[in-house]
């Protein structure tokens, strides 16, 4: 079943996931408001939606032509369904300015509040921060609606299954949940019962554990950190203070917890001016890159590229890549593997010329090696998944490390295997497939797709515990 649903999730990125979940969540909504079921005007929410959509899109085109950048579909159209849903419908002229008013602010943060050419405050939090502290048009978040909660629950598994953040949200919710009850049941002795439904249904812990949190660019890099921001986050949220006229909303609990990410794990992003595209094995590619002093990262971590271009398909403009290339390396490196019927972002990846310029934003992930150099490697690799091991070999290099480290190489063919594992895993001359006893060599992978070959490199001493005659 997970198998079946990750296959569908997998043919889009999160972004359109995202961004046609919204679009679901409202639509029900609407239903429901014009049934009666929500007491909440319906045609108040169609024009807010369409303003906000009308603003955000008008206003995100002016920025990225006054900053010189590109203006990506989707996060605008995100951040504008994200206000539908926390900020009062209505069919007020004045209060459909004042949301007009929202979505600029919100796409005025992506381009100015930037640090080290990533927007750090998350865009609808800020609109709402700024509408609600001024008195203007507080956020009501009406989103949080019992009646809400089972579509909303299963757009939050649908958002956190693809993005793999289920810890987060349990980082978050279960302090914002154990906070509620304390000052609930302990301090003013509502029922336990009433109280963890009251949590549940009325509060915005679910979107917000599932949309809000996630969203990639304001986000912590690695799994410590981004399971610190969310129990911040879930503290503050629930925590139900003030100091002057900011309350601890959850717009100010997400944006206090933005702000801790910037001090203590801050993100880079920089426009990657291209050097060289190079073809290790059939339909494999190395992309090299210039590295800008300012962008930093650990073996084994990913980047978020964004390439605009026409006719895109239905996974859009942005992609996730690790990064092949140690952080010792003066050059950024990317592998990509193709297919005949291959998305436009690979197709016009490769279409770019030396001197080109990709968009590379929010270096993340855990994936890295372990800081005990007692602990053996292993690394499993299929195909172009190579890359990270290819880092994290080049940083043990360039480093002088000694690890004992093994690696099980699967490929399509004995070509794709030799060439891309030469090519993309060593440091230096000499790579070739284990035929010592040590280590079984080729042999076809057991059961499915006996086509399959698999190489294992021998273990103990690799290229990187200074013995060059082994890989």
């Amino acid at each position: 079943m997970l198998k079946t649903i990750d296959a569908i999730l997998n043919k889009y990125t999160m972004y359109k996931i995202v961004a046609w979940g919204l679009r679901a969540l409202l639509l029900v909504a609407g239903v429901l408001m014009f049934t009666g079921a929500v007491s909440l005007p319906y045609k108040g929410l169609i024009y807010s939606i369409l303003v906000l959509i009308t603003a955000a899109y008008l206003s995100n085109k002016l920025f990225a032509w006054m900053f010189r950048a590109h203006a990506n579909t989707d996060s605008w159209a995100i951040t504008a369904l994200i206000l539908a849903c926390i900020l009062p419908p209505s069919t007020s002229v004045s209060r459909l300015g004042l949301l007009a008013l929202a979505a600029v602010i919100a796409m005025a943060s992506k381009y100015v509040l930037v640090w080290r050419g990533s927007h750090f405050l998350n865009p609808a939090a800020t609109a709402a921060f700024v509408l609600s502290v001024t008195g203007l048009l507080p956020a009501t978040w009406w989103v949080a609606m019992p009646v809400l909660l089972p579509f909303t629950g299963l757009l939050a598994l649908v958002v956190l299954r693809k993005q793999r953040k289920f810890a987060l949200a349990f980082a978050f919710g279960i302090p914002a949940v154990l906070m509620l009850l304390y000052i609930g049941v302990g301090i003013h002795g509502f029922g336990f019962g009433d109280t963890l439904k009251g949590a549940l249904g009325s509060w915005p812990i679910v979107f917000m554990g599932s949309i809000m949190l996630t969203e990639p660019t304001t986000l912590p890099p690695t799994r410590y950190y981004q399971l610190l921001f969310g129990a911040l986050i879930g503290v503050i949220f629930s925590s139900q203070l003030h100091i002057w006229r900011i309350y601890s909303t959850p717009e100010t609990a997400l944006l206090v917890g933005n702000i801790f990410t910037l001090l203590v794990a801050p993100t880079a992003g920089a426009m990657l001016r291209l050097k060289f595209i190079s073809q290790l094995a059939p339909n494999q590619y190395d992309l090299a890159f210039e590295k800008p002093p300012h962008v930093r990262f650990d073996a084994g971590q990913y980047l978020e590229w964004t390439l605009p271009h026409k006719h895109a398909d239905a996974r859009g403009v942005r992609r996730t890549f690790s990064i092949a290339s140690a952080p010792t390396e003066s050059e950024l490196h990317i592998g990509i593997k193709t297919y005949e019927r291959g998305s436009t972002f690979k197709k016009a990846l490769l279409a770019l010329k030396p001197g080109d310029r990709v968009r590379a934003a929010h270096v993340a992930g855990s994936f890295t090696l372990p800081a005990d150099a007692s602990r053996p490697l292993v690394f499993i690799a299929g195909g172009i998944g190579i890359t990270p091991f290819r880092a994290m070999a080049q940083y043990l290099t360039d480093t002088n490390q000694l690890r004992d480290a093994a690696l099980l190489y699967v490929a399509n063919s004995e070509a794709d295997s030799l060439t891309a594992t030469c090519s993309m895993m060593l440091p230096r001359p000499g790579c070739r497939p284990a035929t010592s006893s040590a280590v079984w060599t080729t042999r076809h992978w057991p059961r499915r797709r006996s086509s399959r070959k698999a190489w294992c490199m021998s273990r103990g001493r690799t290229p990187w515990s200074r013995t060059p005659s082994r890989c």
